[in-house]
């Protein structure tokens, strides 16, 4: 039997049609692990079932939006024009600053045990998530 080396395996893949070629490389950057933190957090709230498992979650989120603060997306290496680079740095803290803002107002509806708050901020939560993507994913 005929072994495969891994890139040649991804590389069969992508030419037979079943889905493109990403280095693994591209998604192990500290940005990531933060975002994977936060969004595993705001998925486990759908088993969560106790008020304190949920703000444990929301808190744990909170943390990776700040840690990721610290870190700017891989997309941005490739921009060389300085002014541009200022301008999309102050608009990724913006959304940043956004995102714990909103996790921060999701807390506190799920320790006021408001549902209805909880839904409108998790919306919100959302549409930031799509906005930075968006802007500031490959």
């Amino acid at each position: 039997m005929i072994q495969l080396k891994r890139f040649q395996v991804l590389a069969l893949a992508a030419v037979a049609g079943f889905g493109t070629l990403t280095p693994a490389f591209a998604d192990d950057t500290p940005l990531a692990e933060e975002m994977d933190e936060l969004s595993g957090s705001l998925k486990g709230l759908r088993k969560a079932e106790t008020t304190e498992e949920k703000v444990k979650l929301v808190q744990a989120a909170q943390v990776a939006t700040l840690n990721s603060a610290k870190y700017l997306p891989v997309i941005f290496k490739d921009v060389t024009d300085e002014k541009k680079k200022a301008l999309d740095t102050a608009d990724y803290k913006r959304l940043i600053g956004l995102t714990y803002a909103a996790l921060s107002e999701l807390e506190e509806a799920y320790l006021k045990e408001d549902e209805e708050k909880v839904a409108e901020i998790r919306k919100k939560l959302k549409g930031l998530k799509k906005e930075a993507h968006k802007k500031y994913t490959e």
